[in-house]
């Protein structure tokens, strides 16, 4: 298997919740709630649901916006919710460099970090690459499919770069039906965060393609009233 899964987890949680009636302190809950996360994502891994987030993307930031930082919180944004889904797709973060600015990105105890292109570990007709610009719009969340999304946390200096790099890699490309079901109000961006695009995928995942209950991920304040 090219992912080396520690399933040293799984023990290692359940030897935590034996013990909690120790956690008294916060920190030790929190730490429970760590290692919970880390066991429902060894088992997706280990299953094989897989989503995959594209990092080739820094080139597109000023070196100040530390690309690999701000992308790191992005990502761990998106295992806060863990809670909600009993099986959860362990994400792959492909195309990262292999320097020190990406060095946290690589450890991070959530993902599997690789400098490898999610071509090269998955054939082409099982990938889906999510971009907002593409024409053909997603109608069901397809359990045999990979989605990719695209690394992106702001503005980038070139637009539709998901949607013309999954042409240019001729991958099958859609967008999410946000027009069909919301309408957003005048100052909100309908260019969704990674971690509203990862919550959407696994609501869809879990509750047979209700897209109703997957939209609400979106915030109230963006939408109009």
């Amino acid at each position: 298997m090219i992912f080396q899964i520690h399933y040293r987890i799984h023990s290692r949680c359940l030897s935590s919740v034996r013990q909690f009636h120790i956690f008294r302190n916060p920190e030790h809950f929190s730490n429970l709630q760590r290692q919970l996360r880390q066991t429902k994502l060894a088992i997706a891994a280990r299953l094989t649901e897989y989503i995959v987030i594209d990092c080739s993307f820094s080139n597109e930031y000023n070196p100040n916006e530390n690309y690999y930082q701000r992308l790191q919180l992005k990502i761990h944004s998106c295992f806060t919710s863990l809670y909600r889904y009993h099986s959860p797709s362990f994400v792959i973060l492909c195309n990262v460099c292999t320097d020190e600015s990406a060095k946290s990105l690589r450890n991070s105890p959530y993902c599997q970090a690789t400098s490898l292109s999610y071509l090269d570990l998955f054939p082409r007709e099982s990938l889906v690459y999510l971009s907002p610009d593409s024409p053909n719009i997603m109608n069901e969340y397809e359990h045999n499919m990979i989605y990719v999304l695209g690394g992106i946390f702001q503005k980038t200096k070139t637009e539709r770069l998901t949607f013309e790099k999954a042409q240019a890699e001729q991958i099958r490309h859609q967008s999410l039906p946000l027009q069909k079901y919301l309408k957003f109000s005048s100052n909100a961006s309908p260019v969704l965060s990674l971690n509203q695009v990862y919550n959407i995928l696994m609501t869809l995942k879990h509750t047979n393609n209700n897209w109703f209950e997957a939209l609400k991920c979106i915030p109230e304040r963006c939408l109009a009233r």
